[in-house]
């Protein structure tokens, strides 16, 4: 058993790596296995140290993949549905869509990116979650009013 505070201790050697530039903006942690080895703790005390941190902001989960380091760095998308996010929500800052028009259909970008549906439903859906368009069922997805002005924010 880890004496007591030693979530704590872990927590403060991975912000000193933070800090120091040991684990830049971006990169991933070590998983909490890899934690847990190196410290000689359980995986309790090292989830610890890392909800700490989290609740810092110094790092956050990426479902699927750990946590990350947050930082100033942009980060590329990395699956097929953040690109395709990504490429309409640049059409949509650029003005390739008017207010009324509806942007491609999921099976356009099924054909387009040959991607899975779900994999383009996913991207509507993330661009959906962040006020970039409006899900009308049955008539598509349409760019959200205003959409440009929070793009520029």
């Amino acid at each position: 058993m880890a004496p007591r505070g030693t979530y704590r201790q872990i927590a403060d050697e991975i912000r000193l790596q933070v800090q120091g530039g040991e684990l830049p903006p971006g990169i991933l942690l070590p998983s909490e296995l890899a934690l847990v080895e190196r410290h000689g703790v359980s995986r309790g005390t090292v989830r610890s140290a890392l909800t700490l941190l989290a609740e810092e902001g110094l790092i956050e989960v990426v479902p699927g993949h750990g946590r990350r380091v947050v930082g100033a760095v942009e980060t590329s998308p990395t699956t097929a549905w953040q690109r395709i996010a990504a490429a309409l929500k640049a059409r949509l800052e650029t003005g390739d869509f008017g207010p009324d028009e509806p942007l491609p259909s999921e099976a356009d970008i099924v054909a387009e990116y040959g991607v899975s549906r779900n994999t383009a439903r996913r991207a509507y859906r993330h661009l959906a979650e962040t006020g970039a368009v409006v899900i009308r069922q049955g008539a598509g997805a349409y760019p959200a009013l205003g959409s440009e002005a929070s793009a520029e924010e």
